[in-house]
């Protein structure tokens, strides 16, 4: 995947989510979380847990990361709650 766009809106990379990340981004225009890291970077983006409600829209956040491990790289993209990290769709 090539993250020198934001996969949601298309707008240029932006500036890095975390410090400590070094190939994740957060887009400056739309909030989405994207770009490459670790499994065990992965969990400190995202829960892999599902949500047990809906949050509303405004607390919805577009994740797309391609996952580095022993097994080989895999990419997870869908929606999050920004609060709490808990996935509410998958791709």
């Amino acid at each position: 995947m090539d993250y020198t766009r934001c996969p949601a809106c298309g707008r240029k990379r932006g500036k890095k989510l975390l410090e400590g990340f070094v190939g994740v981004y957060k887009c400056p225009k739309c909030n989405a979380i994207f770009g490459v890291c670790s499994k065990g970077e992965s969990y400190k983006i995202v829960s892999w847990q599902w949500a047990k409600e809906t949050p509303p829209d405004n607390e919805l956040q577009y994740f797309d990361l391609t996952v580095l491990s022993a097994d080989g790289k895999r990419r997870i993209h869908g929606w999050r709650d920004r609060r709490t990290g808990d996935i509410v769709q998958i791709g």
